[in-house]
């Protein structure tokens, strides 16, 4: 087993601590004061040197030193240092908090910019990760809390203090639970895969489903019984439909025999109709036959005459065109022709450049020292090759664009010349068309009508469409069914009205098969609920057979304190939950010995799981007439009437009452 000890430690500053050391007994440290005198710091800084947090397990608390009037004593370290032996080992810790003081920039006060810490484990120091893996080789910050704070196990919540529990417990497996209960091996078998949990979860949410289906069935079958229209003599309904049928099949066929009569007259008239559809056509087919021919020479003349028109104006466009093209070009050549005066002036100006020498070359740039002749020479030299190349370069680009301008200026001008024959070409080409007889004749339509009108076909077609329009003119006369008819709409109308109460049958019908059927499901699904039900029930068996054997296993670990593992509710179901009990009285109703008390029962279980020990720190043991031993360092806390006072003794002298006053 791993035993850590504190051996002695040391407060630098640190809360009501300017300067503190204390030696601890390896067995039992007592130490006595008034409320306020700082006897629960040591624990915080202890606490805080290892984790960086309190005894309450929070990072932000105040460490720092106040003057009498309660102001933060500033520019000073804050430090805790000590020195524990794990297993006879001695180990050094420190955790310093310095404070930074920066003069900022036109200030001569420096001012405060924040606070920066240090960890020296065996004097060597460690970054964050490095301090925490060291810190857990030792002890686990988890496990540490555990067993140096009495009242810390039960103030976690429930499933914290379980699954430590539980832990300590080791598993005890399904198949030993279910092994004298035919109910729960059953219920292993359905999980197929499943954990426990997971299929009290399905059922729970079949059951939800099922209910809300159960729940809504009275309702539809309500419904279904509302909506059902009242039963009628179905076979007295069809016998009247029937016989209406028959008298409308009377007045039917008397109405068909004065039909067939209109129908051959009105097979007459469509006869007719076609027969001077066809007249009219072929009279029309005449008309423009013979306007065709008396316009011949007209249509052939007007249409030479349209096409000299089209003709012209296909070249006006043409010569249009080509005269755009020309002004471009002819712009295009100006440009050219200014862009050749600008080169010719460039090269002028390329040419006539000329070398010039400058003092300032042939100084040194750094030193300005005057160069040497032999060094002048040859600096002169480069810069005369230089300037020769660069002249020559550009020269020769100057007469490389300008021969390219020049051809460009002969393509235009070729360009142009052959444009402007172009356009004189077709300009005459359209006045030769403007002068030609056929363009310039006045064109005058002949009259076909009178040559129409002495044709002999023509008249005689006109003659016989006149005698059919006459007669067509003549109204078909109708025997008058209307009597008839109305009787036979007024049949319909009442066999209508008989088979909408003819169609509350199938709504019946279909109703009463529906409610049959949501009333089967009602059932199925409420024999359903009820295994489900069964189902839940067992599962929950089988939890707290569970729960009664872990509480078996678990509360025999422990000589003082019991564990409380599962809570009846109000409506008789049960929950799980964790409560430590001493004789039967839940944890928060215990006297303040038996909750310290039940805290070292606790934390002696926990060490010989976790195969550790540490230094317990025991607050208000001036209310604790026997402290229950135990293999840890304890450091007990006593208000008392005095300043600080430190006292060690050995667990054999547990049975000497050495506070006899504070007890």
């Amino acid at each position: 087993m791993k035993n850590i000890i504190i051996k002695r430690m040391h407060l630098l500053n640190f809360k009501a601590f300017k300067d503190f050391s204390i030696e601890f007994n390896e067995h039992i440290t007592t130490i006595q004061g008034r409320n306020g005198s700082g006897k629960t710091t040591i624990f915080d800084a202890f606490t805080w040197l290892l984790f960086g947090k309190n005894s309450d397990d929070r990072k932000d608390f105040g460490i720092k030193t106040k003057d009498a009037d309660g102001n933060v004593i500033e520019n000073v370290p804050h430090e805790v240092s000590a020195v524990l032996l794990v297993n006879g080992e001695e180990i050094t810790l420190c955790r310093r908090l310095i404070e930074k003081w920066q003069k900022k920039r036109g200030s001569a006060v420096p001012e405060f910019t924040g606070n920066t810490e240090e960890r020296l484990f065996n004097d060597v120091p460690c970054s964050v990760k490095e301090w925490s893996e060291k810190i857990d080789n030792i002890c686990t910050e988890q496990v540490f809390k555990f067993i140096t704070n009495p009242l810390y196990f039960n103030q976690q919540n429930p499933n914290v203090q379980r699954a430590m529990l539980f832990r300590m417990a080791g598993n005890i497996s399904d198949d030993e639970i279910a092994a004298d209960s035919e109910d729960f091996r059953a219920l292993l078998d359905k999980l197929t895969g499943k954990t426990l949990d997971e299929y009290k979860k399905e059922i729970a949410a079949k059951k939800k489903r099922i209910k809300a289906e159960i729940d809504t069935i009275p309702d539809r079958i309500d419904e279904r019984k509302r909506d059902m229209p009242e039963a009628s003599d179905w076979d007295a309904i069809n016998a009247s439909i029937a016989e209406m049928k028959q008298q409308k099949e009377v007045y039917e066929a008397q109405i068909a025999d004065a039909s067939k009569a209109y129908a051959a007259a009105n097979d007459e008239r469509m006869r007719k109709a076609k027969i001077l559809a066809n007249l009219t056509q072929e009279k029309w087919s005449l008309e423009n036959k013979i306007k065709n021919e008396v316009q011949a020479e007209y249509n052939k003349a007007l249409q030479d005459k349209q096409d000299i028109v089209f003709k012209i104006a296909d070249l006006s466009r043409e010569a249009e065109h080509s005269e755009e093209q020309l002004e471009r070009d002819r712009k295009t050549l100006e440009n050219c022709k200014s862009y050749r005066e600008k080169l010719i002036g460039e090269w002028k100006e390329i040419n006539a450049e000329a070398l010039q020498f400058n003092e300032d070359d042939f100084r040194c740039p750094t030193c300005h020292r005057t160069f040497e002749p032999d060094e002048i020479e040859a600096k002169q030299q480069e810069m005369t090759q230089r300037f020769n190349t660069r002249k020559a370069n550009e020269l020769e680009e100057n007469r490389k664009v300008g021969k390219a301008n020049t051809e460009r200026m002969h393509k235009l001008e070729a360009s142009i010349k052959e444009t402007e024959k172009t356009i004189a070409a077709k300009k005459s080409e359209i006045e030769t068309l403007k002068s030609s007889k056929a363009y310039t004749e006045e064109l005058s339509c002949p009259d076909a009508i009178p040559v129409i009108e002495a044709d002999e076909k023509w008249k005689d077609l006109s003659q016989q469409i006149a005698s059919l329009e006459a007669e067509m003119q003549k109204p078909l006369e109708m025997a008058n069914n209307a009597d008839l008819k109305e009787k036979c709409k007024q049949i319909d109308n009442e066999i209508d009205a008989l088979k909408n109460i003819l169609a509350n049958k199938g709504i019946i019908e279909r109703n009463n098969a529906r409610i049959a059927e949501l009333e089967k499901q009602l059932r199925t699904q409420s024999e359903e609920l009820a295994e489900l039900e069964g189902i839940e029930f067992t599962i929950a068996e089988f939890t707290k057979a569970r729960i009664e054997a872990v509480d078996k296993r678990i509360n025999g670990m422990f000589s003082l304190v019991k564990f409380k593992m599962y809570e009846k509710q109000i409506n008789g179901g049960e929950v799980e939950t964790c409560i430590a009990t001493v004789d039967g009285i839940p944890y928060p109703d215990l006297n303040d010995a038996k909750k310290v008390n039940a805290g070292l029962d606790i934390i002696n279980t926990i060490c010989k799981f976790e195969g550790i020990t540490a230094p317990i720190f025991l607050d208000n043991c001036e209310s604790v007439l026997n402290i229950l031993p135990s293999k840890s360092q304890q450091v007990r806390l006593y208000v008392f009437d005095s300043d600080i006072t430190i006292n060690s003794y050995d667990r054999r002298m547990e049975s000497n009452t050495l506070f006899s006053g504070l007890v």
